[in-house]
């Protein structure tokens, strides 16, 4: 679980899971028939796509990276290809190349994702340009400002755990802006825009007083600076508010 996202990337997930042998052979067997179907079709967006996925599945980036080039050829307005080329390259630490994915398969996006925000942010910061994260950022929260009144401009992941995170938030709109704002202030960090960053914690605090990220993210910033006292009262205050889930994790932090 992390503060400033609400559920793991397909290659993240990847990372985490030590496959077991069972799982490796079955995948390995998917993807001989991706192969197969590639070899007497090489276009075929459907094996593409399997091909690529199957050997992220299996950690094999560098294969994967490729096809999924091949296949945002062919099919350039889809952004979950672009998303997930994005992922790979990342995991590749090609963080200019991932960033070029994500900014493209924001581009094509009819809605605002924030799994392609938070990638395209990361990538960014990774690649040393937080400036560049933060206008991104700037841009998209200025987007679902105007957007407020029209919940369903915003892309919602149902897979985020949603209720573990803002339990008394019921509007995607509002939910997705605290995730923003989160972001925001990571990026505001990276660059050492302490200030700003504190800023926007302390109005994500204001604006949602129950959701216990805002007062992690505080108490992170505060520690990292020298500032431990006022550090620990955050870290107090997002236990309280943390759902059980999540009390592990700011223990994890205050204790760093």
């Amino acid at each position: 679980m992390d503060i400033w996202r609400d559920s793991p990337t397909q290659v993240e997930q990847t990372i985490d899971k030590q496959l077991s042998e069972e799982e490796k052979t079955a995948l390995k067997g998917r993807l001989k028939e991706y192969e197969a179907m590639l070899s007497a079709s090489p276009k075929d967006p459907v094996a593409l796509e399997g091909a690529a996925v199957t050997l992220a599945e299996l950690g094999e980036y560098t294969r994967a990276a490729p096809i999924l080039q091949d296949l945002a050829k062919e099919r350039p307005s889809d952004p979950d290809i672009l998303r997930l080329l994005g992922e790979i390259k990342f995991a590749l630490k090609d963080y200019e190349g991932s960033a070029a994915a994500y900014k493209l398969s924001a581009v094509v996006s009819k809605n605002i994702d924030f799994e392609i925000l938070r990638g395209q942010t990361n990538a960014l910061l990774a690649a040393k340009k937080p400036d560049e994260a933060v206008q991104i950022i700037l841009a998209a929260r200025e987007r679902l400002n105007t957007d407020r009144s029209k919940s369903n401009s915003v892309d919602v992941n149902t897979d985020g755990n949603k209720e573990e995170s803002l339990s008394n938030e019921v509007d995607p709109v509002q939910f997705y802006m605290s995730l923003v704002e989160l972001l925001l202030g990571k990026a505001y960090s990276d660059w050492g825009h302490v200030s700003d960053a504190v800023s926007v914690y302390d109005q994500l605090i204001s604006s949602h007083p129950n959701d216990f990220r805002g007062y992690l993210a505080k108490g992170i910033i505060l520690k990292e600076n020298g500032n431990a006292g006022d550090a620990e009262r955050m870290f107090i205050q997002a236990r309280f508010f943390a759902p059980a889930k999540a009390k592990a994790l700011v223990d994890r932090y205050s204790r760093r």
